[in-house]
């Protein structure tokens, strides 16, 4: 978890090559008050599995932005 600006931004780490939603993630962004989760995989595409849950390419990691 980061904490930025009195936010709150989780990470979690899949090998799996298209990741999807999971109670665990629904649960994390409930009880620690996420503002947004990152699903990183080594996939090569970005893609929004809700408002709060987004998969990124762990390439891209260094480039997020948290705005």
């Amino acid at each position: 978890m980061v904490s930025l600006g009195g936010r709150r931004y989780g990470f979690e780490f899949r090998y799996s090559d298209a990741p999807g939603t999971t109670k665990s993630m629904r649960t994390a962004l409930r009880d620690l008050g996420l503002e947004h989760l990152w699903v990183v995989y080594p996939g090569d595409e970005s893609y929004a599995l809700d408002a709060q849950i987004t998969v990124l390419p762990i390439r891209d990691v260094p480039g997020l932005s948290f705005s």
